[in-house]
């Protein structure tokens, strides 16, 4: 389009409602979801999309959790950030993602990984949800907000690898 295109009306209407489906499945409002386009078109489109950067984080995950085998010491450990990569590519999969599957994804023992997982929600970056079918287990989200800013550290990892 050139910069004397207008949109119909139409056009327009299904804009707003791929806006407000984003906004909703994001947990943003309407104006983070245009600022991010109004970024992303200024920067040529060259982002990435959500698929590969979901891609790249699991790859990234993988390997991360492989290095202390692959040397055989626990040298090298970020629980609670393979948390949040982990809830990234769950939120991405539609997958739920339970307290204890998100303290096994950390790769570190369970008190370990709890110690963690308090600390993120405490910083309000998760949150947790009883599940209605069994009382003993939890769901686990990032709150709105925290997983667009994960993608977007990913994104910007994968366009400098």
């Amino acid at each position: 389009m050139g910069a004397q295109a207008t949109l119909s009306r139409e056009q327009l209407l299904r804009l707003m409602q791929l806006v407000d489906a984003v906004a909703s499945r994001r947990g943003l409002d309407r104006d983070s979801v245009i600022a991010f386009l109004e970024d992303a078109a200024a920067a040529g489109m060259n982002r990435p999309s959500y698929k590969s950067v979901t891609q790249f984080a699991a790859g990234m995950r993988a390997i991360r959790l492989r290095r202390n085998d692959t040397l055989g010491t626990p040298l090298f450990r970020d629980p609670a950030w393979d948390m949040l990569l982990d809830l990234m590519v769950a939120d991405d999969e539609v997958r739920s993602v339970s307290v204890s599957g998100l303290c096994h994804a950390s790769g570190v023992p369970t008190t370990t990984a709890l110690r963690h997982f308090e600390r993120l929600e405490t910083l309000g970056l998760l949150a947790r949800t009883p599940d209605p079918r069994d009382k003993r287990r939890f769901w686990v989200k990032g709150t709105p907000g925290t997983l667009e800013r994960v993608r977007e550290i990913v994104a910007r990892l994968q366009a400098e690898a």
